[in-house]
């Protein structure tokens, strides 16, 4: 496993005292790494994490220490309503010690109801070193820049925010409760820029700027339309039905300038059969 046992755990959760027995954690580090895997890693850095484990010259020291960091938590978030529960003959009972007083529930709900936050920004950070080990001149190696190629990479860029965070930063507030959300939501993100971003720009630009997104290919003007097409997924998404087209607008604004950079645009009739006119970002004509 990526991360075994709790004494490197607590190097990750150092503000909780683990007094347990090692083995009672083994299913749950089992567990998140699955999560861990399932969602951003993919099989083949898995094994490379578990084969390369820990030697002088480690060249994945520092993605294996952003993995174990959240695995550890997800480990502790998962963990917690089941540690001190004991099935009995008589059923369910709670586990008690007379060397420690039980913890609030208070405090407890205070624990859990940070670690969702902690967890997302810690995949967050390693999704960010995984991106920036596989860009040009970048510190990555064959197996990282294969990473681009899974599924799991495809997923995460399927709207050009392969972050939580950056998806919060687009909004202005945050805008799923954890990470899990905000993974299952991606395919909806994708298909609501398509729907309103695509009748203004064409749905096959949006797929050609989302190949040279994940290849790290694009122009300083790609960049400027792709974030125009970020504010239409998410305001889509949410519901803000105006703002979502006033950004596809803007995104088609500047491929207008320069279409040549766009090809599928000018070769669709979205080029062609729209009239489309902004006065400040708000759209006052359209036919």
């Amino acid at each position: 496993m990526i991360l075994g046992n709790l004494a490197e755990a607590m190097e990750f959760l150092p503000s909780v005292n683990m007094t347990v027995a090692n083995g009672r954690f083994t299913d749950f580090f089992r567990r998140s790494q699955s999560w861990l895997v399932s969602r951003v890693l993919g099989a083949e850095i898995e094994t490379a994490l578990e084969e390369e484990f820990d030697t002088e010259d480690d060249s994945h020291a520092a993605l294996r220490r952003l993995c174990r960091r959240v695995i550890a938590g997800k480990t502790l978030l998962d963990a917690i309503p089941e540690m001190d529960m004991q099935l009995t003959e008589a059923g369910f009972a709670v586990q008690q010690n007379d060397n420690f007083t039980p913890a609030s529930s208070q405090r407890v709900d205070r624990l859990v109801g940070m670690m969702p936050e902690r967890i997302a920004n810690d995949v967050d950070m390693l999704v960010d070193h995984l991106v920036m080990a596989t860009k040009d001149g970048g510190y990555g190696s064959a197996l990282y820049d294969g990473w681009r190629g899974t599924e799991q990479y495809k997923r995460l860029t399927a709207a050009f925010m392969p972050t939580m965070r950056e998806c919060s930063s687009v909004q202005g507030h945050p805008v799923f409760k954890d990470y899990d959300e905000f993974y299952s939501a991606l395919p909806s993100l994708y298909r609501s820029m398509k729907e309103t971003a695509g009748h203004y720009v064409s749905p096959a630009e949006i797929d050609r700027l989302l190949e040279l997104f994940r290849d790290g290919d694009t122009l300083e003007i790609h960049r400027r339309a792709i974030e125009e097409l970020k504010v239409a997924a998410v305001a889509s998404a949410a519901g803000a039905v105006r703002r979502a087209r006033s950004a596809a607008a803007s995104a088609r604004e500047i491929m207008m300038s320069s279409p040549g950079d766009f090809p599928a645009f000018r070769n669709s009739s979205a080029f062609s059969s729209l009239n489309v006119n902004l006065d400040g970002g708000r759209i006052v004509n359209f036919t």
